[in-house]
């Protein structure tokens, strides 16, 4: 039988890539990583055709050097924005534009490049305006040489949403859309008073007036005008939530509302082995009944989006594009939401909760069923397999990423690193050394100024136990500050010699 005209033109494509990421979404929301609460039925499909990664980790557990790390392929020791834009201890506050940006290399293999939704790596010639003169004590160089730095900026067609974004409801763009289409936003039943960073809030308005249905619609749009060309695309889905404010809309808040939610199993750390700047971050409540209305909006706010992934999924398979499309999904951290006490938000610890990121697969052809992969990958590891499947070959030079593009054939990759690092710098003014690796089971995070934390992730998986200072594990506990050593060795991290004074050499 010969094969069908449509059918040949489509193998003979280079494909697609469809790049989807959220922003502080945990791995237990997802069926796949063993979620059993939040629904998530279009990503667990995904996951049922694509190789899920066990062990992924961001390279820091703060939204702007994330970011950046997926744009650069470097640690944040590396291209400078090692905590949000703007904050004291970041020492760039716009993405330079570079060649080895994401998009500068995917524009020498001919693709179509498209963004919307959150950005968080600059903010323009207004903001700049702005932080003149609200931050006027502060000298920041990047806007003094006026640089600026949006996805229009380096290289992207799409959206450009400067700064943080707060959920992305009060940007001009949005509030257009809406009044656009006879639509309101309409918060009712807010939820605040325990942590002073965070509320939630049901939208009883329509499903369509939400922002990830406005960020599909802006994906529809562009990925519209990109198929009529004669060459792929690479487009860049970026989600406000489930990061807080968890605004969920009625629907979705009504399949939680009546749901018994257990403690998480290491809510009640008593804490007296743990560092003490953990507590800069937690809540001024120890009850968890004063969590579960945050968590079932931060799962209803997650569910909402899944169900407008699903929704950009048959736009794709609708116009023969699914598969022909690699389809990554990932965040670009994790979240706490109680955990150990009472923490709330991320930066400061390098517990599972913040540093794991969900990492979901899909080959063009998509896989006969889901396939699970064990190796240590990471953000910079994501920004070379990109270039990778798009063609683009090795990365640039000092790169600290690896394709792990083979891995998705089922191919083992020679001499993969065995560990896996995440980087923290702390959060605004509040600066903070630390560098977590992972090795085997076991998990080795290094707070300078305050207490090392080791655990044994296969005998304690939710980190409850410190054994560092416990004399049984003081040959694992030096086997891993060098491991951490040898790493940074390698990837040429700067804070080596002070580490090596404060741990090896002791």
């Amino acid at each position: 039988m010969s094969t069908p005209t449509s059918q040949k033109k489509t193998e003979s494509r280079r494909p697609n890539i469809l790049f989807i990421q959220t922003d502080q979404q945990r791995v237990d929301t997802l069926k796949s990583y063993g979620g059993r609460v939040c629904q998530t039925p279009h990503l667990n499909r995904l996951a049922e055709e694509s190789v899920v990664f066990d062990n992924a980790y961001t390279s820091c557990p703060v939204c702007t050097p994330a970011r950046a790390s997926m744009q650069t392929g470097l640690y944040p020791f590396k291209h400078g924005m090692q905590t949000n834009s703007y904050g004291m201890g970041s020492m760039v506050q716009e993405l330079p534009d570079t060649p080895r940006l994401l998009s500068r290399q995917l524009e020498k293999q001919d693709y179509s490049l498209g963004y919307t939704g959150k950005w968080h790596l600059g903010f323009g010639p207004e903001m700049g305006q702005y932080l003149r003169g609200n931050l006027a004590h502060v000298q920041f160089a990047d806007i003094a040489a006026g640089i600026k730095s949006l996805p229009t900026d380096v290289g992207y067609e799409g959206d450009d949403f400067a700064g943080h974004g707060g959920g992305g409801m009060t940007y001009p763009q949005f509030r257009q859309y809406l009044q656009d289409n006879g639509l309101t936003w309409q918060e009712e039943n807010k939820v605040s008073g325990h942590f002073e960073w965070h509320y939630a809030s049901e939208l009883t308005s329509p499903v369509e007036s939400t922002v990830e249905y406005f960020l599909t619609e802006r994906a529809i749009h562009y990925i519209d005008e990109f198929r009529q060309r004669d060459k792929p695309f690479f487009f860049s889905l970026n989600f406000w939530g489930p990061h807080e404010p968890y605004i969920a809309p009625t629907r979705f808040l009504d399949l939680y509302r009546d749901v018994e939610l257990e403690p998480w199993p290491n809510f009640y750390d008593d804490r007296s082995d743990k560092p003490s700047i953990h507590s800069i971050k937690r809540g001024n409540t120890k009850e968890w009944a004063d969590f579960v209305p945050y968590i079932k909006h931060y799962y209803a706010a997650m569910s909402s989006i899944d169900e407008q992934i699903g929704r950009l999924f048959d736009y794709l398979k609708r116009h023969d594009l699914y598969d022909n499309t690699i389809i990554i999904f990932t965040a670009d951290h994790g979240e706490s939401l109680g955990i150990h006490g009472g923490l709330c938000d991320k930066s400061f610890f390098m517990y599972e909760e913040t540093c794991r990121i969900p990492l979901i697969v899909k080959p063009a052809a998509g896989l006969d069923g889901s396939r699970k992969e064990a190796s240590f990958v990471g953000t910079c590891d994501i920004h070379a397999t990109i270039l990778d499947l798009a063609g683009a070959g090795t990365p640039p030079e000092g790169t600290d990423g690896r394709s792990f593009a083979p891995m998705l054939a089922g191919e083992t990759v020679e001499n993969w690193p065995d560990s896996i690092v995440t980087e923290g710098a702390g959060l605004e003014a509040a600066m903070f050394t630390q560098r977590m690796i992972r090795k085997d089971h076991y998990k080795y995070v290094f707070n300078c100024g305050d207490l090392d934390e080791l655990y044994d992730l296969q005998a304690d998986p939710y980190e409850m136990t410190n054994l560092v200072g416990k004399e049984e594990y003081g040959d694992q506990l030096a086997g891993m500050r060098q491991a951490l050593a040898d790493w940074m060795t390698l990837h040429d991290d700067g804070l080596l010699r002070q580490y090596k004074r404060m741990r090896i050499e002791q």
